[in-house]
């Protein structure tokens, strides 16, 4: 884990790159901000997270980091007992959180805990659809206020752009440094189902309805046809080896989940 404060004060925000070792999108961008000449208004603190695994290029070394949170000091696992130190040091802060991924289209925003600080966040990322995973699943943003924002596709000089884009609309909506930005307000949707099996054909587009009667993968002569409307989110051809990805219901926009 690397971290590196920026700015006078303390921070109350904070930017998570490479929870994933290989997703090296996220500590790209961040390397990519700290050596430019944005001038820096706020202060905020950067955190590079599963360095061991990105020397190797691995999504994880003993345990997946982002279904390891809180963690565990004493653990024998290595992301277990890291999980517990970036507990501690993102502790009351409100976070971004890079990630890249298969499914498309990015980017998009996804999250665990359903509170004004974390839409502020999703707005402030720029994005235009997010989706809420309700269950406790150890992910850093079940337990620090904040989103993760997928960008993609993952490994691709296309995932570095969209990351760093994502991390200078985010930095200048806050307020940490001068830049143009959007402030949005994003379509909400919330996660309540996950469809098995690796070996499907994503037919449709996630973020967008799939109507009763549709069909929304094959698997040679083998259809699944929607017996509901619903929402995919993360679903790809090629993403998971065990699940083609989730549904999900519409909740609205993220101004009208706010308090």
């Amino acid at each position: 884990m690397k971290t590196r404060k920026v700015g006078v004060g303390d921070p109350e925000l904070a930017v998570v790159g490479s929870i994933h070792g290989d997703e090296p999108c996220g500590k790209k961008a961040i390397e990519k901000f700290l050596d430019s000449e944005y001038e820096v208004q706020k202060p905020i603190k950067f955190l590079i997270a599963n360095e061991k695994a990105l020397e190797q290029n691995k999504r994880f070394l003993e345990a997946d980091l982002n279904r390891s949170f809180p963690g565990d000091p004493e653990s024998e696992k290595h992301e277990e007992r890291l999980a517990a130190k970036i507990v501690d040091e993102l502790e009351g802060l409100k976070i971004l959180d890079i990630h890249s991924t298969r499914s498309q289209p990015t980017p998009y925003a996804a999250f665990g805990g359903m509170d004004d600080r974390t839409l502020d966040v999703v707005s402030s990322a720029g994005m235009k659809k997010a989706c809420y995973f309700p269950e406790g699943s150890g992910s850093l943003n079940s337990v620090i206020s904040g989103s993760v924002v997928e960008v993609g596709p993952q490994g691709t000089e296309t995932a570095e752009k969209q990351a760093y884009e994502v991390l200078i609309n985010f930095l200048a909506a806050e307020g940490i440094i001068d830049a143009d930005y959007e402030k949005t307000d994003p379509l909400i949707v919330e996660k309540y189902e996950t469809v098995s099996g690796g070996d499907w054909e994503f037919k449709a587009t996630n973020f967008e309805k799939v109507e009763p009667g549709e069909v929304f993968a094959e698997h040679g002569t083998t259809q699944l046809t929607s017996t509901e409307g619903f929402y995919p989110v993360l679903m790809s051809t090629n993403g998971y080896e065990l699940i083609l990805g989730h549904k999900a219901r519409k909740l609205g926009k993220a101004s009208e989940l706010q308090d």
